[in-house]
């Protein structure tokens, strides 16, 4: 009798620790959209307009990214003095890079365009995880180079899990790291944020964004809902 009432209250304390992390992961994801602007701003972001550059290797690249929300992404990119893009819809993709000896458009891979989805959202990632299918864990805290940081997983409908570290004084997202298939081989990608500013539109957003693999791109200007003529989103013949 002894060991079974044992068995049964370290189940119910387990069970409890669980809803005590489930209910901390709720917590950092309702204060991560309060502190960047709020759930009734952020639902209005249909559209998002990015200007800046990006430096590799000591080499500033213009840079312009528009994307219409889980419906298409263009980037681009100037490079050397040629004029390079890639554009992702939610259904094709076609990448051009006369920087590359391209001479026309040349199509993505439908693994490429599946794996290339998540750059089609606008609004926070968070804003509608549970009506997208995606669940949320909480994995503690951290220090990432002496900042405090709280560590979440999303986890979407299909299975894909990304890790996001959120610094525990403002809740702002300073990383975003998860595994990514590319030419067959599984890399691990981490995105760094910095630089926020909090636009016209009332939501706050990171004029910085850092890829390890690459360099940083930093933006000048970020329109929310600008006019779009959608025509970009098909490549020139």
């Amino acid at each position: 009798m002894k060991l079974l009432k044992t068995a049964v209250l370290a189940a119910i304390m387990t069970s409890s620790a669980i809803a005590s992390f489930a209910q901390s992961a709720e917590e950092i994801v309702t204060k991560h959209i309060e502190a960047t602007g709020g759930e009734a701003n952020w639902k209005k972001v249909n559209a998002i307009k990015m200007t800046g550059s990006m430096t590799i290797q000591g080499m500033e690249m213009p840079i312009i990214i528009t994307t219409v929300n889980k419906k298409a992404m263009r980037m681009d990119i100037t490079i050397m003095g040629t004029s390079n893009y890639q554009i992702i819809t939610d259904k094709e993709g076609w990448g051009f890079f006369p920087i590359q000896q391209q001479q026309k458009p040349e199509p993505m891979t439908a693994d490429q365009v599946k794996e290339s989805q998540d750059q089609l959202l606008v609004q926070d990632e968070f804003l509608n995880y549970k009506k997208d299918g995606s669940k949320i864990e909480f994995l503690g805290k951290d220090d990432m180079e002496g900042t405090e940081v709280l560590k979440l997983k999303l986890t979407d409908k299909d299975g894909k899990e990304k890790t996001f570290f959120f610094d525990a004084s403002n809740y702002y997202i300073l990383r975003q790291s998860q595994k990514v298939n590319a030419d067959g081989k599984e890399t691990d990608v981490v995105v760094n944020y910095s630089n926020f500013q909090k636009l016209p539109a009332g939501i706050t957003f990171p004029m910085t964004i850092e890829q390890e693999q690459t360099g940083p791109i930093n933006f000048t200007s970020v329109e929310v809902n600008p006019n779009i003529d959608e025509s970009i989103f098909k490549p020139a013949q």
